[in-house]
């Protein structure tokens, strides 16, 4: 990530600066909870999920654990405010949003620009956040910042359902769905080194079939078919993005075999990566 000033009010909690020194473009972002970035000045342009978004002044990021976020442009002037939050702590949190029309949004529109009005808002947030990290103990600190993060997300709910109205009903969250979360965010953090279901399963303390089993009834696929799904995501976005070659990309999802990794591309795209890359850039 860009060069950072971090006031780090605990392992769960980090608030401060970004700047376009430095930034490592072609590499997924290692997103541990969430990560909240505010732009001040300058541009960035991320992948996310495979599609293009440009970050500008009052623009706001919000990047979950299970996004695929790649940095593939940043001006040298940008500068954004960010919070961060781990797994555990953003699950917390994320559990009193029971909003379908705000989880929606936030995967649709994961980069937005913000009105006048909402920019400020959101700016007396975060330096609530640094102002917290900076004159108060630790305990204290905490307790604000995730007050306040709870508050910025049910105010950023309220003002998408008056928005765009509820969307249907809001399911219950149960252990099932806290253990495909949590199975998300492990899978955002070993995707790269890790492609077998046991490994996470062993994790999550299940078998192997359980987590399939609930992976397929909470999110349509099961846990091998979510692993391919974004090895192939994350595949797609190196070869539009980058010019790496085929061999380059699997060494750095920890394939020994490239011939494999083809395989398990052309399976999901019904074309080779070269193919891939070919029909992209000629549109």
């Amino acid at each position: 990530m860009a060069e950072q000033t971090d006031l780090r009010l605990s392992p769960r909690y980090a608030v401060g600066t970004l700047d376009g020194t430095g930034w490592k473009t072609d590499y997924p972002l290692t997103v541990d909870g969430c990560l909240i970035m505010l732009c001040e000045r300058g541009s960035a342009d991320i992948t996310i999920n495979s599609r293009r978004f440009r970050m500008k002044s009052g623009g706001m990021a919000f990047i979950v654990f299970d996004m695929v976020a790649v940095p593939v442009y940043v001006s040298a002037d940008f500068k954004a405010k960010f919070i961060s939050l781990d797994f555990n702590t953003a699950q917390d949190i994320f559990f009193l949003i029971t909003s379908n029309r705000f989880w929606d949004y936030i995967y649709t529109f994961p980069l937005s620009k913000l009105d006048k009005v909402l920019t400020e808002v959101v700016e007396r947030w975060f330096a609530i956040g640094v102002w917290t990290a900076e004159n108060c103990s630790e305990v204290t600190a905490e307790t604000v910042l995730r007050n306040e993060m709870e508050n910025l997300m049910l105010v950023m709910a309220e003002r998408i359902e008056s928005h765009h109205g509820v969307l249907g009903t809001n399911p219950p969250k149960n252990r099932a769905w806290l253990i495909i979360n949590e199975f998300l965010g492990l899978l955002n953090r070993y995707y790269t080194r890790r492609h077998d279901v046991a490994f996470y399963a062993e994790k999550l303390n299940i078998s192997p079939n359980y987590l399939n089993i609930i992976s397929k009834r909470n999110i349509g696929v099961t846990a091998k078919d979510q692993i391919t799904n974004q090895l192939v995501l994350v595949i797609k976005m190196l070869l539009d993005s980058t010019d790496l070659t085929v061999k380059e990309i699997a060494e750095r999802l920890h394939y020994d075999d490239p011939s494999y990794l083809c395989r398990i591309f052309r399976k999901q795209t019904g074309l080779s990566p070269i193919q891939y890359r070919n029909k992209h850039n000629t549109k």
